[in-house]
C-alpha cells in the first residue's frame, strides 16, 4: 500500500493533466445547462401533472376504504405516501408509497413503487419502478401500472385482516413520526399541558419527552 505522500502526488499528477486540455468550452457549457435547465422544467410539469392527476387521487381512493388509512400532507414534489395504521383489525403498521422521479441529466422518468410493513406478517412486494424517456411518458399507461401496483399491495394487505366489522375507535396519531396507530395498543403515552400522546414505539416517547413543544403542533385525534 502507498503512503500519503505518494498518494498525493499521483493526485497532482492527474489534476496537472487534466489541466492541460479544457474540458469544457464556455459556449458548450452554457448550451449544456440551459438544455439540463429545460428539460428540468419539463419534469417538474410533469410530475406534478402525474401526481396531482393520477397517483393521488388512486392513493386517496385505496385509503377511503379503510379508516386507519390516510395519506401523509406536504410531500416534496413527485411524492405521495398512505400510511395505514395499527389497529385490531389489521395488526401492522404499513407504508404504500408512490415516487416520480429522474436520471441525472433529466432525460428519462421513473415512477417508484414501495411498500413496508411493520412488523412483517406477509410476503411482500416492497419495490417496483416504471421507467421512461421524459417525452414519452402516457398518463394512461402510469394509471394502468399504478392501479396494478395498488390492486397487488390490497391483495397483500388483506392476508393480515384478522376480521371484524369496525375498527377501534380510538385511533391516535403519534406525534413524533406521524404514524397512525390505536390507543389501546400504544408502546407509550405521556402528556403535556393536559393533552395525553400516544407512541409507536419507546423511541418516540423519548424524544417527545426531550422537547415536546417541537411536536405538540402535530394534530394528534
Amino acid at each position: 500500500m502507498s503512503d500519503l505522500v505518494q498518494f498525493a502526488r499521483r493526485l497532482e499528477s492527474r489534476l496537472t493533466a487534466a489541466n492541460l486540455v479544457p474540458h469544457w468550452a464556455s459556449d458548450e457549457a452554457q448550451r449544456y445547462m440551459a438544455e439540463v435547465t429545460t428539460r428540468r422544467e419539463r419534469f417538474e410539469k410533469l410530475a406534478r401533472r402525474l401526481t396531482e392527476t393520477v397517483i393521488q387521487p388512486r392513493l386517496e381512493t385505496l385509503a377511503g376504504y379503510f379508516a386507519n388509512a390516510y395519506l401523509t400532507e406536504n410531500e416534496p414534489l413527485g411524492h405521495c405516501t398512505c400510511w395505514f395504521g395499527y389497529c385490531e383489525r389489521f395488526p401492522a403498521s404499513t407504508k404504500v408509497a408512490l415516487a416520480v422521479q429522474h436520471d441525472v441529466r433529466f432525460e428519462k422518468v421513473a415512477v417508484c413503487y414501495e411498500a413496508s410493513m411493520m412488523p412483517v406478517f406477509i410476503k411482500l412486494d416492497e419495490h417496483d419502478k416504471l421507467t421512461s424517456p421524459l417525452d414519452d411518458l402516457q398518463n394512461d399507461a402510469v394509471a394502468d401500472w399504478v392501479e396494478e401496483r395498488l390492486l397487488e399491495f390490497l391483495d397483500a394487505y388483506q392476508r393480515i385482516d384478522r376480521g371484524g366489522e369496525e375498527f377501534d375507535e380510538e385511533a391516535a396519531t403519534d406525534p413524533v413520526c406521524g404514524m397512525r396507530i390505536s390507543r389501546s395498543s400504544a408502546v407509550a403515552s405521556d402528556s403535556y399541558r393536559g393533552h395525553p400522546y400516544f407512541f409507536c414505539s419507546s423511541e418516540c416517547q423519548e424524544r417527545f419527552a426531550r422537547e415536546p413543544k417541537a411536536y405538540v403542533e402535530v394534530k394528534t385525534m
